[in-house]
């Protein structure tokens, strides 16, 4: 009998624990408003000054300007350097930059699917595909800093997890 008592005694001690657990809560609320508004006098700071009497302005003489003279003119030494400099960056084929690498691989048929897969993800961008050998190469765009081809970038790498960016050159097209 002292089993039962037991049990009973048990069942009544969970129910009352149950019981009180499951009371809500009462959570202490402020309904004070308090007021942010803030209002002083500055004027007292701020410095003052005192309009001075208009000076009558007296007619000024207007001195014209001499060229002056050099004793030493450096004019065609000066455009020498500069045919020069048109001279080697006229030579200039090639400007580095970056670009976004989507397939590196030895499957032709591969990297073609690729390239016809990004003319339909990124019709404003032209994919490019070339052959080095043994590997075929699917790139798309030209970008000068790493950083204007992120956001293309990030749209590519959700279908291709594997594109990254990496530096290229691009022929400079002559006007």
């Amino acid at each position: 009998m002292s089993k039962s008592i037991q049990n009973v005694f048990l069942i009544l001690l969970v129910a009352a624990v149950g019981f009180l657990g499951c009371s809500p809560q009462s959570v202490p609320q402020k309904s004070q408003e308090i007021d942010y508004s803030y209002s002083d006098d500055l004027s007292k700071y701020r410095p003052t000054f005192q309009e001075e009497a208009k000076v009558e302005q007296k007619s000024q003489k207007v001195i014209q300007n001499e060229p002056l003279k050099v004793s030493f003119d450096i004019s065609e030494q000066l455009n020498a350097v500069i045919d020069s400099m048109l001279v080697k960056n006229d030579s200039i084929r090639l400007a580095d930059g970056y670009t976004i690498l989507v397939y590196s691989g030895n499957d032709e048929l591969q990297a073609g699917r690729v390239r016809n897969r990004l003319f339909d993800l990124v019709p404003e961008w032209e994919a490019k595909f070339s052959y080095k050998l043994p590997t075929y190469f699917v790139k798309v765009g030209q970008f000068y800093q790493q950083i204007e081809a992120q956001s293309l970038y990030r749209k590519i790498r959700n279908y291709y997890p594997t594109a990254s960016i990496v530096p290229d050159k691009f022929p400079i097209e002559n006007d």
